[in-house]
């Protein structure tokens, strides 16, 4: 046999196979490192506190406007936007109140998996029932002081029950209406309860 005619030796394929399983494998290499060596990103996309594990509502001490008690259990179901005040509703609580119906609003087909409720210490405070009357969808509660927590230094904090009940997120009452509506929306996207 001539050597001219004779094929070259074909080269392996090993390293090359190598390479594309190192390749594809890398990344999970990686996440399990970071996942067990504990690490967590310094920001999060969220705008509230996220609360793990999430506190469960109390059973009771809700009250509606005629005085009737409420079981928290009532509410369940749906995904509760939920203002807590402290006192008195005022100027602030007022435009804050008509904010969260233009951000309930704004969530076009997931505005019905929300629903807007207001804790007072008292439901005959004339600008909570004045608001009552002109968005008929907002539930309005008497609450025992501190019944989800000490609210915040100006006298509100925003809260976000999910349909089990549990309390997932906080916010502080300086939160801007373009972020709370960014984690709602977000939330409504990836959640399938509600």
């Amino acid at each position: 046999m001539n050597s001219a005619t004779m094929p070259a030796p074909r080269a392996s394929g090993l390293p090359m196979l190598l390479l594309i399983v190192g390749v594809l494998v890398l990344p999970f290499v990686i996440a399990t490192g970071l996942y067990f060596g504990g690490w967590q990103p310094t920001r999060t996309l969220q705008h509230g506190q996220l609360l793990t594990p999430p506190p469960a509502l109390p059973g009771s001490g809700l009250a509606d406007v005629s005085g009737r008690a409420v079981a928290t259990a009532e509410l369940h179901g749906k995904w509760l936007l939920v203002l807590n005040l402290d006192g008195p509703c005022a100027t602030g609580c007022a435009a804050r109140l008509d904010e969260l119906r233009r951000i309930q609003v704004s969530l076009n087909k997931e505005m019905g998996r929300l629903r807007r409720v207001v804790l007072a210490p008292s439901t005959s405070d004339p600008a909570l029932a004045d608001a009552a009357r002109r968005q008929p969808d907002l539930l309005l509660f008497a609450a025992p002081p501190h019944w989800l927590g000490t609210p915040a230094a100006d006298g509100y904090r925003l809260h976000i029950i999910d349909p089990l009940g549990q309390r997932v997120i906080d916010y502080p009452a300086a939160v801007g209406g373009n972020e709370l509506r960014f984690d709602l929306d977000r939330l409504l996207k990836f959640a399938w309860t509600g």
